[in-house]
């Protein structure tokens, strides 16, 4: 996200939820969690160089997001889509990364979203069809917890590799503004001993849309229309 708004691309971000189930840390009253969920994000984002207004929430509950109607989700996915007009769309894939029902959910929503967004007869009252060229997804594997020596290019799901070392600090500063969640993603960042991996490099998927020329990639953007 750093890398590309250093390049001068608009980068924005949806979030489903604002946390309310999740663990406070003993930073605050559970009341209290999802006003300090929302605003630990937009201090995260605004490290990475996105602006306030290009982050998005859905008005859906913590742990329920599976609950929801897949007709309104869509709308309101696609008026997002309509108002930020992004080449690429990032997101969960099927098993939501890690099987929860949250990250499954807003996984199948995006997929429908997405190509909703360019049909004309699709929430009409919104902006304009919009055509998303790529859906990218996490890859199907952590790479920093493959064993040494891996050849990370080789593996099945490495479609884009994208070098990050000059943006290590800032996605480490980024991490730690999410201080109600701290421990879990220190745990899988910061203390698993390979943070050569998980800091200065990032692997993406791709779900649908145009493969590159080459496999794997180093810029999410490659072969589209800009």
């Amino acid at each position: 996200m750093a890398k590309y708004v250093g390049e001068g691309a608009r980068v924005s971000v949806l979030c489903a939820t604002r946390g309310e189930r999740g663990n406070t840390a003993d930073l605050c009253s559970i009341p209290e969690l999802p006003k300090l969920r929302e605003a630990e994000l937009r201090r995260s984002m605004r490290v990475l160089g996105l602006r306030d207004e290009d982050v998005f929430f859905l008005p859906y509950e913590d742990q329920k997001l599976h609950l929801a109607h897949l007709e309104e989700a869509r709308a309101h996915i696609v008026r997002v889509i309509r108002a930020v007009r992004p080449q690429v769309v990032v997101s969960f894939d099927a098993h939501g990364a890690n099987g929860h029902t949250d990250h499954v959910a807003m996984s199948r929503f995006v997929s429908d979203a997405v190509p909703s967004a360019a049909d004309e007869r699709c929430c009409p009252e919104a902006s304009k069809p919009w055509v998303v060229q790529r859906l990218l997804w996490q890859p199907p594997h952590l790479p920093w917890r493959l064993p040494a020596g891996t050849n990370i290019s080789s593996c099945f799901g490495t479609d884009f590799l994208i070098d990050i070392r000059q943006f290590a600090d800032k996605k480490r500063a980024a991490i730690l503004e999410h201080k109600t969640q701290l421990p879990g993603l220190e745990h899988l960042y910061l203390l698993n001993g390979n943070t050569e991996w998980t800091l200065n490099r990032e692997v993406f998927r791709l779900a649908w849309g145009p493969r590159p020329k080459r496999v794997p990639s180093s810029d999410l953007f490659e072969g589209l229309k800009l």
